[in-house]
């Protein structure tokens, strides 16, 4: 994702997180080279960091989500963003 691609607003996402309907916060950050990732927290604790690949899928940077999970936020984040 291109850094002009990257909007600076936190976002929230009601989703189904294992098992139980929660409101994700999404904050938008860069990388020193200007890659966009995106930190997600649930009640102010983080769970995950997420990235958009070049391919098209998504990445997680860090956290324990698994790979059908954080394609799901991705979608959603995406959505949200269009």
């Amino acid at each position: 994702m291109a850094t002009s691609d990257l909007h600076h607003q936190d976002l929230e996402i009601n989703f189904n997180l294992k098992g139980t309907y929660q409101t994700i916060q999404i904050t938008p950050e860069e990388t020193t080279d200007g890659a966009a990732y995106y930190n997600c927290s649930v009640k102010g604790k983080n769970i995950t960091q997420i990235r958009k690949e070049k391919e098209g899928d998504w990445e997680q940077i860090w956290g324990e989500l698994d790979h059908q999970t954080v394609n799901a936020i991705g979608k959603a984040i995406s959505q949200q963003l269009s």
